[in-house]
């Protein structure tokens, strides 16, 4: 079935961003992608409708309720919602929301694609979670057990963290400007031609390097805030509200599944100290990825090998200020800056697991998109769309540092694992991921390609 796909965003299915221990939280996450796949298959059968295209304008909400229960958070009830084309036709909605009888909760709610009326090349993407958790993992701070290691740090021990119930509340709204050039010259929103998700017309990119030519080049903003709260003996507090500034170029031939391309992204953080109270500090970055298509075969219907680079430092890590009679350093907080664990890099590791004033990563990826798709038939009376299946191998490499030393970001490095299962669900790749690394292995559940993190 061939579709017409216009400027397409990819968010997370719950937060994601909170430091709790992911190989517990996942447990309530991971019925999601198992329990969608069994409704496909089971209950609502219908017959294969002729090949026909359609625009994107059709609106279309998929909602799927399930029970869980696990020994750490106990029986509960969650609820994921994907919704398309309400609003404007392009935009894309997704929500979720996890509730345990012993009071755990979480609710994620995200908008991509709204196009202000006025100014056609400027989007809009909210994004706001909330939640109460348990047993949150806190690799910051001063643990009295290792009184001579910092938490965090890249030599720091597995059990060098703080753990406890808490809180956690964020809001962020990318403001997203199209520069008139390359394929965003003549036009705004892109209408890729698709045959069950894979791109056959209408690429955005990827012929070669040459943002005047070739790709779509955004400016964005991002007011951002957020405050985490930890019930634990010191009374941890992290908070934070700033703005990013970033330059993205896309030049990727499907920028939600690439095939071939790169892309390119530098951006710069800054809190100044106005929220509450909040320390200022200030974070500068970038990433690049590559993707190399092998073709198709038999079996296959994409090959693809993925590559991606990041770094970050924090100029600021050194400097400070006294308070009440002690020193504070203007520091970003342990979800901000250079840290590596958890959905997106390091992925055997539990999220923030490292994190200092400089990091490192490297990652590579085998994506097998399968030419055979059992679940393909099965629409739910229209509501569900299952494009492809994706088996995904890769490896990764990287570190955190007191300093952006290349020789030093290049010792001692660490390393995670794995492999995966990937779908396109109404337009939204359902990611499955089973990592290993020296310390653990950790299965997640998230939304999107786990890079460049859109």
């Amino acid at each position: 079935m061939a579709r017409y796909y216009k400027h397409a965003g990819y968010a997370p299915l719950n937060s994601g961003r909170g430091e709790y221990n992911m190989k517990k939280a996942m447990k309530l996450v991971l019925p999601v992608f198992f329990i969608a796949l069994v409704l496909a298959t089971s209950s609502y059968a219908e017959d294969s409708a002729a090949p026909h295209e359609q625009p994107e304008s059709t609106k279309r909400l998929l909602t799927i309720p399930y029970p869980f229960f696990n020994d750490t958070i106990g029986t509960g009830l969650g609820v994921a919602a994907i919704a398309e084309g309400y609003i404007q036709p392009q935009v894309l909605s997704v929500g979720s929301g996890l509730f345990s009888a012993e009071g755990t909760y979480l609710v994620f709610l995200m908008m991509r694609n709204y196009q202000m009326p006025w100014m056609k090349r400027v989007f809009l993407e909210p994004s706001t979670a909330f939640g109460e958790f348990t047993d949150i993992k806190y690799f910051g701070g001063v643990n009295p057990a290792y009184p001579n290691e910092r938490p965090g740090s890249n030599d720091s021990h597995e059990s060098n963290f703080n753990e406890s119930d808490g809180s956690d509340i964020w809001f962020d709204m990318t403001i997203k400007y199209l520069l008139p050039i390359g394929h965003g010259r003549d036009r705004i929103l892109p209408a890729l031609r698709l045959e069950d998700g894979i791109p056959v017309a209408g690429h955005t990119g990827g012929e070669h390097w040459n943002p005047l030519e070739s790709g779509r080049t955004f400016i964005e903003i991002e007011p951002f805030i957020r405050k985490q709260d930890l019930d634990d003996a010191a009374g941890t507090v992290q908070k934070t509200a700033g703005i990013e500034v970033a330059l993205t170029y896309d030049n990727t031939d499907f920028g939600a599944n690439p095939t071939k391309g790169n892309y390119t992204r530098v951006f710069f953080d800054r809190d100044w100290g106005a929220y509450d109270n909040s320390i200022p500090w200030s974070v500068w970055g970038g990433e690049f990825s590559q993707y190399f298509s092998l073709g198709a075969t038999e079996k296959a219907r994409q090959r693809v090998i993925a590559f991606n680079f990041w770094t970050v430092d924090s100029p600021t890590w050194n400097s400070s200020h006294m308070e009440n009679g002690e020193e504070v350093f203007h520091r970003p907080p342990t979800y901000k800056g250079a840290n590596l664990g958890g959905l997106w890099r390091l992925r055997g590791y539990p999220a923030t697991r490292f994190n200092d004033r400089s990091g490192i990563y490297y990652g590579l990826e085998y994506r097998h998109t399968l030419a055979w798709n059992p679940l393909k038939k099965y629409t739910m009376k229209g509501k569900l769309d299952v494009d492809w299946l994706q088996f995904v191998g890769f490896g990764e490499m990287g570190r955190v540092a007191p300093s952006w030393n290349f020789s030093e970001l290049h010792k001692d490095m660490k390393w995670s694992a794995g492999g995966g299962l990937r779908a396109m669900v109404n337009h939204i790749i359902l990611r499955f991921d089973l990592a290993a690394s020296d310390e653990d292995m950790i299965a997640q559940l998230f939304i999107g390609q786990p890079w460049p993190k859109r």
